[in-house]
């Protein structure tokens, strides 16, 4: 299995958001687990990309049940993006969709 790692807006979004909605922290780490055991199981998203090169990025997604969609978040996932190898999948980016 691949190590797990995140760039440090990651580990910030994610504090701040727990800061805010403890209850929140179950799903995160529930998007990371998924991610660490099936990395291949994401879609593409071609978030880096730049002077028409893209870097091959996936993302995977979890769903928020715990908050209904028009109550405090006003969204339905959490979206991890990231790269990975058979040695490591480092997370670029977390956000709500």
């Amino acid at each position: 299995m691949a190590k797990l790692t995140w760039h440090s807006s990651v580990s910030r979004w994610e504090t701040e958001q727990v800061s805010k909605y403890p209850e929140i922290k179950i799903f995160i780490d529930k998007l990371k687990n998924m991610v660490c055991k099936n990395p291949g199981n994401g879609l593409p998203d071609p978030c880096l990309s730049k002077n028409g090169k893209t870097i091959p990025s996936l993302k995977q997604s979890v769903n928020i049940a715990l908050f209904p969609y028009r109550n405090a978040l006003g969204y339905n996932f959490i979206s991890a993006s990231y790269i990975f190898n058979e040695n490591i999948i480092y997370i670029i980016k977390m956000s709500f969709s």
